[in-house]
C-alpha cells in the first residue's frame, strides 16, 4: 500500500498536467479568429504610384500629421487615465473626449495640403479609418467600443503605404 500511494499520486498528477496541456489542435482553433483578422488586415496590397517632385514634401506632411496626432492622442489618453485613477472619470466624459479626438483627426486631415495622388490616397485611407471608428463609437455608445476590422484595415493600409512610399523615395535620393 505504501508504494501504491506514490504511484497513484504520480498518475493523478500526470493526468492533471496532461489535461492542462493544450494540444496543437486546441491552440490552432484558439488563434484562428485572430489569424483571420490578421489576414484581413494584410489582404490589401500596397498600391503603386508614379514618383513626383512633391513626394518628399507630402511624405513629410503625413509623417508630421502622424506625430502631431499621436502626441494629441497620448495627451488625451493620459488625461483619461489620470481622471480614472482619481475616480473623477465619468463614462460620458470619456465618450465625449473620444469623440473630440476623432473630430480632431478629421480636422487635421482636412487641413493637410497634399499635392500628390499617393498623398491624397493615404489621406483618404486615414479619413475612412476615422469614419469607421466614429461609426463604431456612435453605434455602441460605449467608450469600450472596438475599432471595426475595416477601419483598422484602412489605418494599417495607410501606414504601410506611407512607409513603402517613404522607403521608395529614400532609395531614389
Amino acid at each position: 500500500m505504501k508504494t501504491a500511494l506514490p504511484i497513484i499520486t504520480l498518475l493523478c498528477s500526470g493526468l492533471i498536467l496532461s489535461a492542462c496541456h493544450k494540444s496543437p489542435e486546441q491552440e490552432a482553433t484558439k488563434t484562428d479568429p485572430q489569424n483571420k483578422v490578421e489576414q484581413q488586415l494584410d489582404a490589401t496590397p500596397i498600391k503603386e504610384f508614379p514618383a513626383t517632385e512633391h513626394d518628399a514634401q507630402d511624405i513629410e506632411i503625413l509623417v508630421n500629421f502622424n506625430n502631431q496626432f499621436s502626441a494629441l492622442s497620448d495627451e488625451m489618453e493620459n488625461e483619461i487615465i489620470k481622471m480614472q485613477q482619481d475616480g473623477s472619470l465619468t463614462p460620458e466624459f470619456e465618450l465625449s473626449r473620444r469623440q473630440d479626438n476623432i473630430q480632431s483627426a478629421f480636422n487635421m486631415l482636412k487641413e493637410l495640403d497634399l499635392h500628390t495622388e499617393q498623398g491624397r490616397y493615404i489621406q483618404g485611407l486615414l479619413y475612412s479609418s476615422w469614419e469607421a471608428q466614429q461609426k463604431q463609437l456612435k453605434e455602441n455608445s460605449s467608450v469600450e467600443a472596438k475599432q471595426s476590422v475595416q477601419g483598422m484595415n484602412e489605418y494599417m493600409q495607410a501606414q504601410k503605404q506611407l512607409q513603402h512610399w517613404k522607403n521608395q523615395t529614400e532609395k531614389k535620393s
